[in-house]
């Protein structure tokens, strides 16, 4: 069985309004949606100031990358030693299954409940840190 380093730690889903549908954080300091409205409102900010928006940024000892489709916005973080292409390439990942998931029609008419997404972690698992991954890391 081949190993897949998983490079991905937080992963946050959001539509174009702020509103997080899914979001998955090991060590959640600020409200999903607090953060989703934040990073909503800095994308529309950088839009307004450059073709494209925000695609990616850098806190203390994490990056975080932004890819957006379909009027949603996927927000993922790892450490700032982790090579952005890989980071790149396994959030595409995520957002080809997410749509495959949950269709762009299903989407469409959504009815606005955000637990329909609750088990989009189960997809998805492969791509994330484990809590013992992340614990491992920090002290071997």
């Amino acid at each position: 069985m081949i190993s897949v380093e998983k490079v991905i730690q937080d992963i946050w889903i959001l539509n174009d309004a702020g509103i997080v549908l899914f979001s998955r954080v090991f060590d959640p300091r600020v409200d999903d949606q607090l953060f989703g409205g934040l990073m909503s409102a800095l994308n529309t900010f950088a839009e307004n100031i450059s073709d494209g928006g925000l695609s990616n940024f850098v806190i203390k000892d994490k990056k975080y990358i932004i890819m957006k489709q379909y009027g949603l916005i996927f927000i993922v973080n790892s450490s700032k030693k982790t090579k952005e292409k890989k980071v790149n390439e396994e959030l595409k990942n995520i957002v080809n299954k997410f749509f495959k998931t949950y269709p762009k029609d299903m989407l469409d008419t959504w009815n606005s409940d955000i637990s329909v997404f609750a088990d989009f972690e189960n997809h998805i698992q492969n791509s994330l840190e484990d809590t013992i991954d992340k614990f491992e890391k920090a002290f071997w």
